[in-house]
């Protein structure tokens, strides 16, 4: 698929999700998954240049429900990367295009201080009656974000004594996976300009948020 046709097809799902006044399922996997395939972004211009900043106040204000979706629908996605790690190149480009996705809505999000409320709300439970006891939206956001900056293959170098596949990235404990040598582990760990990269996409939205 060509560049275009792939900016073009980001571009149609941001026009539906803004253009739909009826509330878009959560359950919809195919329309959501549109917002990080790779297929259709892979760099950050495009997702700043492709979500004008007006279209994401007018989605605020007059489908506020599709914007509370999209932005729960990235943050389960980052969860998942979170406990499940990510190793294939494919998956990690899902990661980042969620990780800009929420760079570049959060800060127009907390222009409203209605709207700062919502990410302190619990997260969508399957069962009403276990709502109370989900983690909110904002510590779910900042766990995950917390887990890939140590993220064997994606943040840091992968421990060849550790487990190749660690299925919960919050369990892991090894001073090894670091970013520079420091207290507890004097030795440097490998550089990879790919895990800097990656570093600065989740740093920078931290600092959006």
């Amino acid at each position: 698929m060509g560049n275009a046709d792939s900016r073009m097809n980001f571009r149609k799902a941001v026009i539906d999700l803004t253009s739909k006044k009826k509330p878009t399922e959560t359950m919809d996997e195919s329309f959501w998954e549109q917002f990080w395939s790779p297929d259709n972004v892979n760099n950050a211009s495009d997702v700043f240049s492709l979500i004008p900043a007006a279209e994401i106040r007018a989605l605020r204000e007059e489908s506020p429900n599709n914007l509370a979706t999209l932005c729960y629908k990235a943050v389960e996605r980052l969860m998942q990367a979170g406990e499940h790690s990510v190793h294939s190149a494919k998956e990690q480009q899902k990661v980042v295009n969620c990780i800009r996705l929420l760079t570049r809505i959060l800060p127009y999000i907390f222009e409203d201080p209605d709207w700062r409320g919502y990410f302190w709300s619990a997260l969508p439970a399957d069962n009403p009656s276990q709502r109370q006891d989900t983690l909110p939206l904002a510590k779910a956001l900042l766990g995950a974000l917390t887990d890939l900056l140590f993220c064997p293959d994606f943040t840091v170098s992968a421990n060849k004594k550790g487990p190749e596949t660690p299925e919960d990235l919050a369990s892991i404990d090894s001073c090894e996976y670091i970013w520079e040598a420091g207290v507890g582990f004097a030795q440097k760990p490998s550089h990879s300009p790919q895990h800097d990269f990656y570093r600065t996409e989740i740093l920078k939205l931290l600092l959006a948020c």
